[in-house]
């Protein structure tokens, strides 16, 4: 047993951990700069940010496409416009694109740091795709499992309209994956090259902390798996210098889990557009 921790350490770890334990400015100031883009994030791309700036607007557009007796138009609000979900959520992928990849570029190009070092290009991704593909095959067993329990299908898909046709289902995958790209920058490319000088390998169990609170607004399993998803995606992100790959293993398993609850519920889309 020991043997085989061994060798999955040794597999997980890059040929250059890097840390000389020297923490500085340039880290203090990205260590804000993720926190600020963490908050913004949180309540700038919420529900209740988006009525406040489109609400008026899209409570019109509703009120301009019901065919209903003038008595009754006042009862219209911006939630009955056709459309109000996937633009909800539009506005939280928007958000999370300025606080984990605007904000943190500012601050970097700001500091001289080049962009090219936050592991966005290929890396030894290519050389090494079928250990993406083996976790996929790993995590897709418990999944399938869970999604047949009520709270998977509460909860999942995020955009409550995915079943409505196979253009709402669509467009909120490609959203879901600017999302996760989104994401996979700020944890897997920001913090990881960013406090890589101070911390080494280190830097991927100070990005575990908030990686895992981002989950714990869905289930507990969830939040549980984050952490066990978190360590090893980091280190895989270094050890490949590459976040393409925790991309696309989040996106074709959001993906999954979106069809497996359709599915369970009996609501895959069976008609091209609303």
């Amino acid at each position: 047993m020991s043997s085989l921790t061994e060798r999955a350490l040794t597999f997980l770890t890059p040929d250059d951990p890097g840390g000389d334990g020297r923490f500085g400015r340039f880290e203090a100031g990205l260590l804000v700069t993720i926190a600020v883009g963490l908050t913004f994030m949180q309540f700038a791309g919420s529900e209740g940010t988006f009525l406040w700036l489109y609400g008026d607007l899209l409570t019109s557009a509703a009120r301009a496409t019901q065919a209903l007796p003038p008595d009754m138009i006042e009862l219209i609000g911006p939630r009955d416009y056709t459309y109000y979900h996937m633009l909800c959520l539009v506005h939280w992928v928007a958000c999370c694109l300025v606080g984990y990849v605007l904000m943190p570029c500012i601050y970097l190009r700001l500091m001289d740091h080049q962009l090219s070092d936050l592991y966005l290009g290929a890396g030894e991704l290519p050389k090494h795709l079928k250990v993406y593909i083996a976790l996929y095959l790993l995590v897709i067993i418990p999944v399938i499992i869970v999604s047949f329990t009520e709270e998977y299908q509460r909860i999942y898909p995020f955009y409550p309209d995915a079943g409505r046709s196979v253009f709402d289902l669509v467009a909120w995958e490609l959203c879901y994956g600017v999302q996760f790209f989104a994401l996979e920058f700020m944890f897997r490319g920001v913090m990881l090259a960013g406090l890589k000088r101070w911390l080494g390998i280190g830097a991927v169990f100070v990005m575990l902390v908030p990686y895992c609170m981002l989950h714990f607004m869905k289930t507990g399993s969830e939040s549980l798996g984050a952490i066990i998803a978190g360590v090893i995606l980091g280190c895989l992100a270094m050890k490949y210098r590459s976040i393409w790959g925790g991309v696309l293993l989040h996106w074709l398993v959001a993906i999954s889990m979106d069809v497996l609850s359709l599915l369970h519920q009996s609501k895959l889309p069976s008609r091209l557009l609303p």
